[in-house]
């Protein structure tokens, strides 16, 4: 028995491939790489081979992976989760090489302060709309450059988390701030996000609490009128948007790609996403 325990940590973390519903008639996109971490840690890896949902969702493969561990007895904890659908295609008019959302948290010892997060290893490769390149842009403060050629396949590696959770809610705050002060946007995505700004400068918002930022600042060979920060207006397609990030107190989900369609196909679908979470008994 470990007598020297002074807190327990319960783990939580899971990851999809891919999945979401369609309309008219009402059906769920299946999820063919999906995983969840044990309460207590460990680790679990799922792959899947080429999927297929009637011709509108494709990926040739998917892979998901979990893990979690203390680094000492009493802590820190660390839980790894990653999700990479590659060859992935929406209704043949959005493609991607390669999708994959990483995230990486550490829950610090009793006093030790703010969990602690990274993306190392999140990506987007040769996306395309309509066959047109489109390049995102990464945010440096969110994705550093020495973090993006982290290897996602490499179950062993090791990243040391180093944002602090107020910097996601000021990130936030910053890309609402921006996407606010361009007059070209779309009134939908004002009251979209707009709040984000808003709320923090009415003094209602707090580090601690919900809000919603993405990794991709901006997103390079689409017009003013196709696009603005990490969203695309698609026609007779709908909204794709990318590499968002909600966070919650303890909690975190980044999602790579994730699409409301509007056309005669309607519903919404998601790509490559990963969600941790955790907390300590007694809490810190």
């Amino acid at each position: 028995m470990q007598t020297d325990v002074k807190q327990v940590f319960y783990f939580h973390g899971d990851s999809n491939s891919l999945g979401g519903f369609l309309e008219e008639p009402f059906r769920y996109i299946p999820t063919p790489c999906s995983v969840a971490l044990s309460s207590a840690g460990g680790s679990v890896t799922q792959r899947a081979e080429p999927f297929n949902f009637e011709d509108l969702i494709h990926a040739r493969a998917s892979y998901t992976h979990v893990s979690g561990r203390p680094t000492k007895r009493n802590g820190p904890w660390t839980q790894r989760v990653s999700s990479v659908v590659e060859g992935f295609s929406l209704l043949g008019r959005v493609t991607a090489d390669s999708l994959a959302a990483q995230v990486f948290i550490e829950q610090p010892e009793d006093g030790g302060g703010p969990r602690r997060i990274s993306f190392a290893g999140s990506h987007i490769r040769n996306l395309r709309v309509d066959g047109r390149p489109v390049t995102p842009v990464l945010n440096a403060t969110l994705l550093p450059e020495q973090h993006r050629s982290e290897d996602v396949y490499n179950r062993d590696a090791s990243v040391n988390p180093e944002l602090p959770w107020p910097t996601l809610w000021q990130a936030a705050h910053r890309q609402s701030a921006g996407l606010l002060e361009n007059r070209s946007i779309s009134g939908w995505a004002r009251d979209r996000f707009g709040w984000i700004a808003a709320k923090e400068n009415s003094g209602e918002g707090s580090p601690e609490g919900y809000t919603l930022c993405s990794l991709v600042d901006k997103l390079d060979g689409l017009t003013s009128d196709q696009s603005a920060g990490h969203y695309i207006e698609i026609p007779d397609l709908g909204r794709i948007f990318l590499a968002e990030v909600t966070i919650f107190p303890q909690a975190v989900t980044l999602t790579m790609l994730r699409a409301e369609l509007g056309c005669a196909v309607s519903g919404q679908a998601s790509a490559a996403s990963a969600a941790s979470n955790g907390t300590t008994e007694p809490p810190s």
